[in-house]
């Protein structure tokens, strides 16, 4: 057997297991390995395969994973998102689905702290959603606003997938931050205008709310919620400056977020002992998968298997426009089925000397293939985040959420056809950071 036909039985074998729900991390590092040591002599497999979790954990810019789950951790628990959705539900009231549209800004707000998908799901549909169907909302726009705009996250610096595609693409975290701005403002724009103009031409969906401030209630607000766009202003700014780098950036923001939560009286040491202990969890899990995704890289390296790839598609000469739908295509059926970090770090692996022998650049296809995860977070029949709302809200059924989410996919389709036609709209903001 060849070991390009080796490495593709392989992968086929990866996404049947994972199908299957072994968990994602085991199957890859195990099939990488078996699949080394079946085109190596045993001890040349364990030397090269033993090396590879350290290579990886050993990572400078990996350090900023934990460090910046921390800070959205310790932004979330010690109450300093708690009126973000209040001050946008106030100041959008007289919007048509104000209440939705005031869900989808708090979730960018709060993305931008936590830098965490399903943590943005579930802390923004806890609020909102029994809010908005004691409002009169439809319970599909009300569940299916929280699960699309808890998306952001993964776009909005500082975001998670972002840090570790740059580590595997071995590309600038630092521009990756500055090239999911606009994407994601951009998004949050779309979600917005839809769901104003559904409300206006179908009013049934959204009754008008005007909720009324008492007597002090902004100023307290104000006084609660200042820390967070502080917090986002002084890490990016900070990296933009060149001050520090993405990793120290997380470390700065752990810090300041502590900082915050002690000036306002909310620092305590059960809840700092809960936002480590939460922050290292979620770190084990993007760990665990992100060093079998780098066994895996290195198995199909020696297979030759990506280099078959990028040589066969290159001499078919595919316009760019197909290239780009049969991208889209690939990343869409996988996230239907498979989790969100494994579809990229999979993907990544395959795809990658592909992009480069293309000639795409590599900040623009971070940028899109963290857009494709964020689709994949909400389409069926997986959609994490469909299932994280079903969770808090386990009186709305999942087809009930996946009938809300139906609208915002629209919005996301109007997104990509932008980004992908107009790769500037993204690499513009990072240019100015060389």
């Amino acid at each position: 057997m060849s070991p390009v036909l080796q490495g593709c039985l392989t992968l086929l074998a990866i996404l049947v297991l994972i199908g299957l729900r072994v968990p994602v991390g085991l199957v890859l590092g195990l099939c990488a390995f078996i699949g080394t040591a079946a085109l190596l002599p045993l001890p040349a497999a364990i030397s090269v395969m033993g090396r590879v979790p350290y290579e990886f954990t050993a990572s400078w810019e990996f350090s900023a994973v934990p460090l910046f789950l921390l800070m959205g951790n310790i932004a979330w628990r010690s109450g300093l998102t708690d009126g973000l959705f209040r001050i946008f539900e106030l100041g959008l009231a007289r919007l048509p689905g104000g209440l939705a549209v005031a869900t989808n800004l708090a979730a960018a707000g709060f993305g931008a702290a936590s830098g965490s998908s399903l943590a943005t799901t579930v802390s923004i549909g806890r609020i909102a959603i029994p809010q908005m169907l004691k409002s009169g909302y439809q319970p599909a726009l009300a569940a299916g606003v929280c699960a699309c705009s808890g998306t952001l996250a993964a776009l909005i610096p500082p975001s998670i997938p972002l840090i570790v595609y740059g580590i595997l693409a071995e590309q600038s975290v630092a521009r990756l931050f500055f090239a999911g701005i606009v994407p994601g403002i951009l998004t949050a724009i779309a979600y917005t205008v839809m769901i104003v103009l559904r409300c206006r031409f179908t009013p049934g969906l959204a009754p008008a709310a005007r909720p009324v401030a008492q007597p002090g209630e902004v100023g307290d607000l104000l006084r609660r919620t200042w820390p967070l766009p502080a917090l986002a202003v002084l890490v990016l700014g900070g990296i933009y400056g060149g001050w520090f780098s993405p990793a120290e950036a997380g470390g700065v923001g752990a810090m300041l977020a502590m900082l915050f939560a002690g000036l306002q009286g909310r620092l305590r040491a059960a809840m700092l002992w809960q936002a480590c202990v939460d922050a290292a969890r979620t770190t084990a899990v993007i760990l665990f998968i992100a060093i079998g995704a780098f066994m895996l890289t290195r198995y199909l390296t020696l297979t030759g298997l990506p280099a078959a790839v990028a040589s066969t598609v290159a001499a078919l000469d595919l316009s760019p426009v197909l290239m780009l739908a049969a991208m889209a295509v690939v990343f869409l059926v996988l996230g239907m089925f498979l989790d969100p970090f494994g579809v990229m770090l999979i993907s990544i692996s395959v795809l990658l000397p592909l992009f480069e022998r293309l000639g795409y650049d590599l900040i623009w296809v971070g940028i899109i293939v963290v857009k494709y995860i964020e689709i994949g977070l909400m389409t069926p029949p997986v959609g994490l985040n469909v299932f994280a709302v079903r969770s808090i809200a386990p009186d709305i059924s999942l087809p009930v959420i996946f009938k809300g989410v139906l609208w915002f996919l629209l919005a996301e389709a109007v997104v990509m056809i932008l980004l992908l036609g107009f790769p500037g709209l993204t690499l513009w903001l990072p240019g100015l950071l060389i």
